[in-house]
């Protein structure tokens, strides 16, 4: 999260300043900012502060040291490159498969259809398959079959 301090954004900030203001006053606000500077800059320069940054630096760094020592990357390697090659093979087929789809649709009937991967198929017809290409309406569905009790 950009713009934040300890999950404080920026106007929730503000907000914190103009009621410290509100309260303190402004010589209390800035004995009181002194007194916080100096709280963190000590705490900052402390020990314990320093082991804490040092834990956190190692859990960090341990997925990868992880993967290193048992040499899963070599493995994670190789999976994305057959991930990668099976891609490519399916792209090629999906692409061969439209192709033929689109020869033999406009040999028969002149219909084009373009796939989209990401979403969807759409169409498009110069002249209808079923000929009738001087009607300026669609045909109509077959009626379904009729149910006699």
């Amino acid at each position: 999260m950009e713009g934040t301090l300890f999950n404080i954004g920026p106007l929730e900030f503000i907000m914190i300043l103009v009621i410290m203001f509100i309260l303190l006053g402004p010589e209390g606000m800035i004995k009181t900012a002194r007194l916080i500077g100096t709280w963190i800059r000590n705490a900052v320069k402390s020990p314990m502060w320093t082991e804490i940054m040092g834990y956190s630096r190692e859990i960090r760094e341990l997925p990868s040291k992880i993967v290193k020592e048992t040499g899963l990357d070599e493995d994670l390697k190789e999976i994305r490159a057959a991930a990668s090659e099976a891609t490519r093979e399916t792209q090629a087929s999906l692409n061969d498969a439209r192709q033929e789809i689109n020869q033999s649709l406009q040999e028969t009937g002149n219909l084009e259809i373009k796939l989209d991967l990401n979403g969807g198929v759409s169409t498009n017809v110069p002249v209808p398959v079923n000929g009738s290409a001087n009607s300026p309406h669609p045909p109509e569905p077959p009626k379904p079959p009729q149910v006699i009790d």
